[in-house]
């Protein structure tokens, strides 16, 4: 994955906390918005142990406007586990911090495990059902963000999606 998927742009060195608001610039002055839902995952699977999980929401603005709300019925892509490199390299910008919702928290979603082949939660916990939003299950980073949200544009066309 190529790392010109995001603008670059501050910096941060900060621990992240559950509930900060983020923005994404898959084009420059184009921001996209995402939220950290949790922090220091625990789970059985090392590789995933610590890190975050995020949604990145179908919210666009030309300008970072801080959000009075974020709507988790309008997910941009589906909720990704993340480490801090969007952060630390500056594709990922803090902007706010806002309660995570219990809507939020109650999102029917779920990560695809190719080694038990059926899908499971943010910590690897086997889920009884097909969740109604799914990904991979593995850790990604700004590259894989960029790619996902930049994949969701080539589909539409659009300038402004």
């Amino acid at each position: 994955m190529g790392f010109d998927l995001l603008v670059k742009m501050q910096p941060s060195r900060k621990r992240r906390k559950e509930g900060e608001v983020f923005v994404i610039q898959p084009f420059e002055n184009t921001f996209d918005y995402g939220k950290v839902i949790r922090t220091k995952l625990p789970s059985k699977n090392l590789m995933v142990e610590g890190m975050n999980l995020i949604y990145i929401y179908n919210q666009h603005s030309k300008e970072v406007d801080i959000p009075e709300e974020l709507n988790p019925n309008k997910l941009l892509i589906p909720p990704q586990i993340v480490n801090n490199q969007g952060w630390l390299k500056g594709y990922f910008q803090t902007v706010d911090i806002q309660s995570v919702l219990e809507e939020e928290k109650n999102i029917d979603f779920g990560f695809w495990d190719i080694k038990i082949k059926g899908y499971v939660d943010e910590e690897g916990e086997r889920l009884d059902h097909v969740p109604a939003i799914h990904e991979d299950f593995g850790i990604g980073s700004y590259g894989s963000v960029g790619y996902s949200v930049k994949k969701v544009f080539d589909l539409y066309h659009e300038g402004d999606y």
